[in-house]
């Protein structure tokens, strides 16, 4: 993956994220964590470099197949702190329920999550219930 920062995929809330990662199990893939930690600054490589308080975890299922490409996913939402994220660990389960930890797989994989919501300092305001029919409703009694 390039180390230009303009080339990460980028995320905002409601997004999901989607990472495909190739595996192959002689007993089948069966699930698979691609597990995520916050970089403290950009390029932050490097055990002091990373968040260990900011782990986002991407799962998938490999459907007990022998060589799969299993796409894993994880929805952004509020608690999802803005920033580059790098994978630290793939983990996979065979269909036997046997575990492996993949710990800093290479090449390494980056994405972005960005706060869009801080551009648009502007504030809804609520005007109340919508009619459906379009018509305006009465407040005559």
């Amino acid at each position: 993956m390039s180390s230009d920062p303009a080339e990460l995929d980028t995320y905002s809330i409601d997004d999901v994220i989607k990472v495909p990662v190739s595996l192959k199990d002689a007993d089948g893939v069966a699930h698979v964590r691609v597990i995520f930690r916050r970089m403290r600054r950009p390029g932050g490589i490097g055990p002091r470099g990373l968040d260990p308080e900011d782990t986002l975890e991407l799962r998938g299922n490999g459907r007990g197949e022998v060589e799969a490409t299993v796409e894993t996913t994880l929805k952004v939402a509020d608690g999802h702190r803005p920033g580059e994220y790098l994978c630290v660990a793939i983990q996979v389960y065979d269909t036997r329920g046997n575990m492996v930890m993949i710990k800093n797989p290479t090449p390494t994989r980056l994405f972005r999550i960005v706060d869009l919501g801080s551009k648009d300092d502007r504030k809804t305001t609520f005007l109340g219930w919508g009619n459906p029919s379009g018509e305006t409703a009465s407040t005559d009694t």
